[in-house]
């Protein structure tokens, strides 16, 4: 089924492709380019991790770079939408946006299910980074003995309504109090298991217009499996080239 569902992604991306890359060509930027919060952050296995993803713990191990943003608005927290988390699990802590090869990008949204797209706006609390669940959508080979589902589910929210969601994230950050823990699940529901903990340790001064994560760096061995993983190919690939600017 999920091979079926990744064919059917491939042809459904690069049959949209266009459109998204004519929306690019339009705006001079890329159809799906997230901005907000960079953060680096310590990556380590979960003290309580079932011995099953135990290697899996393991090879996520290290420093990382984090960033939230929103999906449909810059700035109108107030408004229905979507938040992303997107994680880059790396060698070192360097203040640089450039990719390692053995990096690996894991992209996560309030969104549950792909059919749970359009009411996922609806659901989640734009006012506040620390207080929804972020799910990858669709599964991954980890190396265990079937693909699984990840969660990034935080602690605990910030707890306050002071300032914009970005300036608490960073308060909360500088407190030592904003940690989320990496899970994974055999069904897109859970049950969830404890991977990793995702503890943010400060700011990242890194340029965030360069700084762009892609699902298929896998280099710690998270391969995406599925329809919305397969269909990102020809639409991300189209929307970046069809800027007039665009870099590689």
């Amino acid at each position: 089924m999920t091979a079926m569902g990744a064919a059917l992604g491939r042809v459904a991306g690069w049959a949209a492709a266009p459109f998204f890359g004519a929306v690019s060509f339009a705006r001079h930027a890329r159809t799906f380019h997230p901005r907000g919060p960079v953060f680096h952050a310590a990556v380590m296995p979960h003290a309580t991790v079932p011995g099953r993803f135990g290697a899996l713990a393991e090879r996520l191990r290290g420093p990382a770079l984090v960033r939230f943003s929103g999906a449909l608005w810059k700035h109108a927290e107030s408004a229905p939408d979507v938040l992303g988390c997107a994680i880059r699990v790396r060698r070192t802590d360097e203040e640089t946006p450039a990719p390692a090869d053995d990096d690996q990008d894991l992209l996560f949204a309030t969104i549950r299910r792909p059919w749970t797209m359009p009411f996922s706006p609806l659901t989640t609390d734009t006012h506040d980074y620390l207080g929804n669940d972020y799910f990858a959508v669709s599964p991954f080979d980890v190396g265990v003995d079937r693909e699984v589902y990840l969660r990034l589910h935080p602690q605990h929210g910030s707890g306050t309504r002071d300032g914009t969601r970005s300036e608490r994230l960073v308060r909360d950050v500088a407190r030592g109090d904003a940690r989320l823990v990496l899970e994974a699940g055999d069904k897109p529901f859970g049950t969830w298991s404890p991977v990793a903990d995702v503890v943010l340790e400060r700011v990242a001064h890194v340029d965030g217009e360069a700084l762009r994560f892609r699902p298929f760096r896998v280099g710690r061995g998270l391969a995406p499996r599925g329809f919305v993983h397969a269909l990102r190919r020809g639409v991300y690939a189209v929307s970046q080239r069809a800027r007039p600017d665009h870099a590689d």
